[in-house]
């Protein structure tokens, strides 16, 4: 029953994840921006999790009573190791990764069917691969290279250029965010798997939310739009709509699945965690095709089941020799 728990809890944040381009499309139908959405979720997200942070250290602090507590060398050794500066600098670049994966993501979402855009941001499944490579030097068996072709075989049927008649309007640019939403994504895996994880999740998410806040700051300062709008009847309705968005995709985005991912993943492994969390593609897919009314062709399926696919296949363990699976 636990496993099927954790199982549950990793597909409901792969789902979480999935709505995410669904909420962006809505919110710029209702007049917001790049920079509205961008900065309501990570102001949003990083209060609801530091508020979460705040529970958490309280709870601790009356659990422990205030009563003096022997630590064994291995614990003080660990407890300098959290209090490490540069793994909380790291924790940071690592949430400016996931801002900039925000950044791109929902620029390519802005002029892009969510449909589309979600099968170019899965594209950091093999550029994860690929970063592996060159950083940590892990090779790339034919196995990996079969997943690759598969998953760019997906990527050619689900953006819709075949089977549509006379001439597709292609933004080469929204392309391109989608591709660079991707490569980020790999980036922010990659390093999300090897810094901090001596941290309790709480507490390595906040920094990393950290680092989120600062990149979208830097890149969207705030307050811009609000002295502008200061002496328009139109504020009450921005800040409304503002708060709305905020509140779903802070909390859907950079609070529920980090959290579930954390609790689940260490417990049932990396690979099964990988192929459910896949099912952020149909996700998206769905949610593009039943709340926003857009059109998924046969072939665009086939592209996002051969994706889907080529996940199962990269990540299933090949038998030993001799041995045989139940």
């Amino acid at each position: 029953m636990k496993k099927w728990r954790n199982i549950i809890l990793v597909l409901l944040g792969g789902c979480s994840f999935g709505i995410l381009s669904t909420f962006v499309k809505l919110s710029y139908e209702k007049g917001l921006s790049l920079a509205d959405v961008t900065s309501a979720q990570a102001y949003f997200g990083a209060a609801i999790l530091w508020l979460f942070l705040l529970i958490y250290k309280g709870t601790a602090l009356l659990n422990g009573g205030g009563r003096i507590r022997r630590v064994s060398a291995a614990g003080i050794e660990q407890l300098k190791i959290k209090n490490k500066v540069s793994t909380r600098l790291r924790l940071i670049l690592t949430g400016m990764a996931s801002g900039a994966i925000s950044i791109c993501y929902y620029k390519c979402v802005e002029h892009m069917a969510a449909s589309i855009a979600i099968i170019l941001l899965m594209q950091y499944t093999w550029m994860s691969i690929l970063l592996e490579r060159f950083i940590f030097k892990i090779p790339v068996t034919g196995r990996k290279w079969l997943f690759v072709g598969i998953v760019l075989l997906g990527t050619i049927l689900g953006s819709g250029l075949i089977g549509q008649r006379g001439t597709v309007d292609i933004a080469w640019s929204s392309i391109a965010y989608g591709l660079l939403a991707g490569f980020f994504y790999a980036v922010f895996i990659l390093a999300n798997g090897h810094v901090g994880n001596e941290m309790p999740a709480v507490i390595k998410s906040s920094w990393v939310v950290l680092g989120v806040v600062l990149l979208i700051m830097a890149v969207f300062p705030p307050f811009g739009k609000l002295v502008s709008l200061m002496h328009h009847q139109a504020l009450p309705n921005y800040l409304k709509q503002v708060a709305v968005s905020g509140l779903l995709l802070g909390f859907f985005g950079m609070v529920l699945p980090p959290l579930l991912f954390a609790s689940a993943i260490p417990k049932i492994g990396v690979a099964l965690s990988s192929i459910l969390g896949s099912i952020e593609l149909p996700t998206a897919a769905l949610c593009g095709y039943f709340v926003l009314q857009e059109n998924i062709s046969l072939w665009q399926l086939a592209g996002i089941l051969f994706i889907l696919g080529a996940i199962i296949i990269v990540n299933i363990e090949p038998k030993p020799n001799g041995q045989h699976r139940t």
